[in-house]
C-alpha cells in the first residue's frame, strides 16, 4: 500500500479509479462533481448518472456508485460517493465520519472485487478527502480513516489524495511530514 498526497486537478489524474465526492442525487453541480461533469462529457455523462440512479433507486449518504469514465480517457472507473444528502426529505445534508468510513469500506470492497475479477496489476485510486469541503469534516481525521481502511487491503494499491487548494495542500503536507 502506497499513500501520496498531490496538488492538482483530481479528474486529470492517471488512475484506475477516480473518486467523485458526489451527493445522493448524483447531480454533478459544483466542486469536484462539476469538474467530473466537464471532464467526462457534460450533459451526456450527467444523463448516464441519472440513468444509474433510476436503476439503483434511493441512494443514501455513504453509498458508493460505480460508473464509466464517460468520455475521459485517463481513468477506467468513477466511484461516486454520496457525501452530501440532497434529497428533499433531508434534515441533515452534511456527512458524518461514520458515513464516510462506511463509504470507504464499501469503496475498498468494490475496488478489490474489480481488481481481482479483471486481474488489474498495480491499481491506482485518486480521491479527494471525502466530506472535507462543503461537508465540513476534518482533513486530518478523514486522512487517518482513509489510511486505516486502505491498509487492510492486500492489494498493491497506490492511493493518491488530491488537494485543489495550494494553501491546504502545503499545510497538510507539512503536518503529515511531522507525523
Amino acid at each position: 500500500m502506497n499513500f501520496k498526497i498531490k496538488f492538482g486537478n483530481l479528474v486529470e489524474a492517471e488512475a484506475t479509479f477516480i473518486v467523485n465526492a458526489s451527493n445522493t442525487e448524483l447531480t454533478l453541480g459544483s466542486g469536484v462533481s462539476y469538474a467530473f461533469s466537464q471532464h467526462c462529457g457534460g450533459d451526456i455523462y450527467q444523463k448516464e448518472l441519472y440513468k444509474i440512479k433510476k436503476s439503483v433507486g434511493i441512494i443514501k449518504q455513504g453509498d458508493v456508485i460505480v460508473s464509466s469514465p464517460g468520455s475521459a480517457t485517463n481513468f477506467k472507473y468513477a466511484l461516486h460517493v454520496a457525501v452530501m444528502n440532497y434529497s428533499e426529505a433531508s434534515q441533515t445534508p452534511s456527512p458524518t465520519y461514520q458515513q464516510m468510513q462506511s463509504a470507504l469500506n464499501s469503496m475498498l470492497g468494490i475496488i478489490e472485487e474489480i481488481v481481482q475479477s479483471e486481474k488489474i496489476e498495480k491499481p491506482r485510486i485518486a480521491m479527494p478527502l471525502l466530506g472535507c469541503g462543503v461537508g465540513g469534516l476534518s482533513k486530518e481525521k478523514i486522512f487517518l480513516i482513509i489510511k486505516s481502511i486502505f491498509k487492510k487491503s492486500e492489494l498493491d494499491l497506490e492511493v493518491l489524495i488530491y488537494f485543489h487548494n495550494k494553501k491546504d495542500y502545503y499545510e497538510f503536507a507539512s503536518k503529515e511530514i511531522q507525523n
